[in-house]
């Protein structure tokens, strides 16, 4: 069979005759799909040992599966997957947007595209987003849906780890605890896997592999749109806490007797920097003296992005809130980096100075003026950040292929 008519599942599900062989191999093929690498790091990822990988590796390329390139020791050349058919879909839903991420299993071209329609116009309307979504970005991959071997998808809720349904969720939406969020992709795609978990976790995921937490061991992601949350990666797993709601920055409560916020309490972070707190923030101070006043948050980011000095300070201020609000967490989690992304990370160069400067009063000193200090920095993925976390979360999990397993 020409390596380019293999299909990806076929590659995933075969089975040798020995059963734990048969599984660490899956383990490695499914790593390489996530990104090719060397050896030592697909050891790494795959908590294998060095030896198991490399004997893997040597009866893959002997099948014509795999490629060994470079010019190092054989440990420390890449290796990566010849031509094969399969996509992996990543998607982050949000409470005002949509992001979806597809990408070839055999390649490193991201297609991605995006929609206004998020979770707060219904769960009828943003799963139907979805599905179009995800049927034009698999279209530019050159291939078709029979070709999708998983889906990722990050909402806006926490997600019990152990059963994918909500465990926490804004009572704005239409969504109750228990519900599957990701029951309505797999209606549309029937037997493929769809791998549901918090929006800020897959984000901090993406951006451990793909983006600035490359190599670290300690990532902490600060998603900042119309909700504000956080995902943590230590050691290359996310930390979700026993019912999913681990580093929820967003409802670390800054005053007691502050707004009342949408989780019932009052004081959280979201009421003070979140998206609509924002934007009325700008729209009060300009009544009667301006007629074109900011919908949107991404508004508000972009005339400070064009010199307005009110929007400027406006997004400052939410910067120092923000730098509050981690200090706090890092304390507790002592992070390597934290970077800031969602609509806020767009204007991260007027975030980042006063929420460090916060950081540095109230964290403890050792953090910045150790060796290899903590940062914070800006997100490289920006808004793709949480959709290609998904796409390489639910690729390479083993609920992923227990859920999907072709007849051969």
């Amino acid at each position: 069979m020409p390596s380019g008519d293999r299909h990806a599942r076929d590659l995933i599900w075969g089975l040798s005759s020995d059963a734990l062989r048969g599984h660490n191999r899956r383990r490695v093929l499914r790593a390489i799909m996530v990104s090719p690498a060397t050896q030592v790091k697909l050891a790494k990822f795959t908590n294998l040992s060095q030896a198991t990988v490399s004997g893997i590796v040597q009866e893959l390329q002997r099948d014509g599966i795999v490629v060994v390139d470079g010019t190092d020791s054989e440990r420390g050349k890449k290796v990566s997957l010849t031509p094969v058919r399969g996509v992996a879909i990543g998607v982050e839903v949000s409470y005002d947007s949509i992001v979806v991420a597809a990408r070839r299993v055999d390649g490193p071209h991201v297609e991605a595209d995006g929609s206004s329609r998020g979770a707060e116009h219904g769960s009828q309307a943003w799963i139907r987003e979805c599905v179009q979504l995800i049927k034009d970005v698999v279209r530019r991959t050159g291939l078709g849906e029979s070709d999708i071997v998983s889906i990722g998808l990050g909402v806006p809720a926490g997600i019990e780890p152990r059963t994918g349904t909500v465990s926490q969720v804004a009572w704005a939406l239409d969504w109750q605890r228990g519900m599957d969020p990701g029951a309505g992709l797999r209606e549309h795609f029937p037997g493929i896997p769809v791998i549901v978990d918090n929006e800020a976790n897959f984000a901090a995921y993406g951006e451990y592999l793909y983006g600035g937490g490359r190599n670290t061991e300690t990532v902490l992601f600060v998603k900042s749109s119309s909700s504000v949350s956080a995902g943590l990666i230590t050691n290359g797993l996310i930390y979700r806490g026993r019912h999913g709601l681990a580093s929820e920055i967003g409802h670390l409560v800054m005053d007691p007797q502050g707004s009342v916020c949408q989780c019932g309490n009052r004081g959280c972070l979201e009421t003070v920097v979140g998206g609509a707190r924002l934007v009325e923030q700008v729209r009060r101070a300009y009544v009667g003296y301006r007629v074109d006043l900011p919908t949107s948050l991404a508004n508000v980011v972009e005339r400070a992005k064009s010199g307005d000095l009110l929007c400027r300070r406006v997004l400052q201020d939410a910067g120092r809130g923000i730098g509050m609000a981690l200090a706090r967490t890092c304390n507790l989690l002592n992070p390597e980096k934290v970077f800031v992304g969602g609509e806020l990370g767009r204007a991260a160069d007027l975030l980042i100075e006063p929420a460090t400067e916060m950081m540095r009063q109230h964290a403890l000193g050792g953090m910045f003026n150790y060796v290899a200090p903590m940062t914070v920095e800006a997100s490289e993925l920006g808004l793709q950040a949480g959709a290609q976390g998904a796409l390489a979360f639910a690729l390479n999990v083993d609920r992923a292929v227990d859920l999907k397993k072709p007849t051969l």
